[in-house]
């Protein structure tokens, strides 16, 4: 039997009503969803604008049909469980949770007042760290966190991240850097700052500065492991930058004309190409561990600009024209638990 507590018949939610772009997205009022087995109704008070959501909103994802509209997009947020479906037995009604959401399994997204999560995908917020703090972590933080995993990042080695200023790039830096490796990492010039704020070992301004020549200066031979978090050819010959028997990694974009290095630089000097995309059975540990790396002091969570759900076309026509600094966060709920005693993020230390 589902467990709940009282709640509304209806929602307040940004919702699709096709695939046409941001432009396709408004204000509905639609049923409040029911936790089904092993699913959790969540009370949303944050969610994060991630790329994913812009690239949801122009139909570039081939696992939402058209026949799920209207459709609630967001793939990752912040709340309190309100509600538990039967053998949920990890969570209890109040819980503060961060959350993937069940977009991807038909369950809707997290633009509204209310959301569906899986249960094995939420873990529990300490009452120090915000919801909007928390809404930085599930999706940026996850995504690097498996792409340096199948690229099989070890400690000591050279890594080079492409894109070290935005939300994903942050938390890869700190994901390397924590498991003992250097770290280069390219940003424009109004982000050098917050590169030597996170420790980066050769900051490099990709705009004015000749990117293959500063590698080459800090590593001789090649990198270890280039993480691209930017795709589209950014890097010109990311071969180049690796050394013999390295590995190249580039987080899935998803885009239809996503430009992809040839392979005959990489097998002519050995490297791996890897594309990394989301592990769904791993989604629940990579995001419990980078929520207990923040509220340990181990990681900080990204500079973050906050806006109402309301401005969710804006904030994802921001995301998609990229250059954004840190984290953009929707809020939906006032976020008052946890607020006062947010963790700093990187901007505190600038």
């Amino acid at each position: 039997m589902t467990v709940q507590a009282a709640l509304p018949a209806t929602m307040q939610a940004m919702a699709l009503d096709g695939f046409a772009g941001p432009g396709s997205i408004r204000l509905r009022e639609l049923p409040v969803p029911v936790a089904q087995a092993g699913e959790v109704l969540v009370k949303v008070a944050a969610v994060g604008v991630n790329p994913a959501d812009w690239k949801a909103c122009a139909g570039f994802l081939p696992f939402l049909p058209v026949s799920w509209l209207p459709l609630v997009p967001g793939f990752d947020g912040t709340g309190t469980v309100v509600s538990l479906g039967e053998d949920v037995t990890q969570l209890k009604i109040g819980d503060r949770v961060a959350f993937m959401s069940g977009l991807p399994l038909g369950r809707g997204g997290t633009w509204s007042e209310y959301a569906i999560c899986p249960a094995g995908l939420a873990a529990c917020l300490p009452d120090a760290l915000s919801f909007t703090a928390a809404a930085t972590i599930p999706v940026a933080g996850i995504s690097p966190r498996e792409a340096l995993d199948q690229g099989g990042l070890k400690a000591g080695e050279q890594v080079l991240i492409n894109g070290g200023s935005g939300g994903t790039g942050i938390w890869a830096i700190q994901i390397a850097r924590n498991a003992g490796a250097q770290v280069a990492a390219t940003a424009g010039p109004a982000n050098q700052d917050l590169l030597n704020i996170l420790g980066v070992a050769r900051p490099i301004d990709y705009r004015n500065e000749d990117v293959a020549a500063r590698v080459a200066d800090w590593a001789p031979g090649g990198v270890d492991l280039l993480l691209d978090t930017v795709g589209q050819g950014s890097l010109g010959d990311p071969a180049a930058l690796i050394r013999p028997g390295g590995r190249y990694v580039a987080i899935e974009t998803m885009l239809p004309d996503e430009t992809t290095p040839g392979s005959d630089a990489f097998d002519a000097k050995g490297i791996r190409a890897i594309r990394a995309s989301a592990s769904f059975p791993r989604l629940g540990a990579h995001l419990a561990a980078l929520v207990d790396a923040v509220a340990s002091g181990k990681m900080q969570v990204p500079p973050v600009e906050i806006m109402p759900l309301a401005d969710a076309a804006k904030a994802m026509g921001r995301v998609r024209d990229g250059h954004v600094r840190g984290k953009i966060v929707l809020t939906v709920q006032e976020d008052q638990e946890g607020a006062a005693n947010a963790p700093a993020t990187v901007k505190d230390f600038a």
